[in-house]
């Protein structure tokens, strides 16, 4: 496969024959690039992980606009040329107040949000910094993480699962891994976090076209390079956020075959301490890592109920009363 790099985000097939929108979000001389899709309910927010893209949730999003809910699917910050950071900040509380933004472009006070894998980590960073933003929040993949340090040291095997991390530390070599032999490091980690599982080549296309630029294989593999920048003030700032309780009501997904994390470390990070509202873990039996593309109905029908007991928001109250009085 031979890609030219794009600032193009990919594309989704019409939800309800309907295209989304392209919104774009400019912050500091960056453009951030979302798809958009209106309706009467309230927002839903979609953070894709890596190595993914935002076509990660092109079969939640038709259940998502079926039911009624706005959804904004970002492209994540580095992802595409024009929101690459020169200066390589990628911290969670960075990404957080990034997700934070979008709620404001949108025009909302709170949304519903969702995440996967690095998506996920944004998630529980904005649920313990900007609770006042969520109506809810669902982690695909990524136990708890004000109880994920001392759950490490239950399962140490974890360590060994995360080599990639350390690796993603070498300059030069991690980046040239990224995009060697039409993308075999990024298709073998696919395979390796959902044994046994096919990924469509059209998710995996998208995935290689993002890195295609230089400047953003640098860039996501500088989220993983800021996690052990400890002397940096907003290092600081991310490891007392994990102090907060989450007081958001939340709901934690996993496979139990994920090859990337150990799904054990779920109920040892699930401690009563760390949460005020209500946590819930629900663990998708024959599922790896992208369990919510793996056992796609199994996903949905379990989120949708979850999301179902929270909030409507004002704009669906008031659709379903334009609705009953005709």
């Amino acid at each position: 496969m031979s890609l030219k790099p794009s600032e193009k985000p990919p594309s989704f097939v019409p939800v309800n024959g309907i295209k989304p929108q392209i919104l774009k979000n400019v912050c500091e001389k960056k453009t951030y690039t979302a798809h958009f899709w209106d309706g009467p309910g309230p927002l839903v927010i979609c953070l894709h992980g890596f190595p993914d893209s935002c076509l990660s949730y092109h079969l939640l999003i038709p259940e998502l606009v079926e039911a009624g809910y706005r959804v904004l699917v970002p492209v994540m910050p580095g992802y595409e040329a024009s929101s690459v950071d020169p200066e390589g900040r990628y911290f969670p509380t960075d990404l957080a107040q990034n997700l934070v933004s979008w709620i404001d472009r949108v025009g909302e006070e709170r949304a519903h949000l969702i995440g996967h894998d690095w998506g996920a980590v944004t998630a529980w960073f904005v649920a313990a910094r900007y609770p006042d933003r969520l109506f809810s929040m669902s982690s695909i993949a990524i136990p708890s993480l004000p109880g994920g340090l001392k759950a490490l040291l239950k399962r140490p095997s974890q360590f060994l699962k995360s080599w990639y991390m350390l690796f993603f530390q070498i300059r030069g070599l991690a980046e040239w891994s990224l995009q060697a032999k039409d993308g075999a490091l990024v298709k073998a980690l696919w395979r390796r976090w959902s044994p046994g599982w096919q990924a469509p080549e059209q998710l995996l296309d998208a995935v290689l076209e993002s890195l295609q630029s230089a400047d953003s294989r640098t860039a996501v593999l500088a989220y993983y390079r800021c996690l052990f920048n400890v002397f940096d003030a907003e290092h600081g700032r991310a490891m007392k956020a994990l102090k907060t309780r989450i007081s958001v009501p939340t709901l934690m997904v996993c496979g139990d075959r994920d090859g990337c994390i150990d799904t054990r470390l779920f109920e040892y990070s699930l401690r009563e301490q760390d949460f005020s509202a209500p946590v819930e873990l629900y663990r998708i039996m024959g599922a790896g890592h992208f369990c919510h593309l793996e056992k796609p109905q199994l996903f949905h029908s379990k989120l949708l109920s979850f999301l179902d007991l929270h909030p409507k928001g004002a704009r669906k109250l008031a659709g379903e009363l334009a609705r009953h009085m005709g």
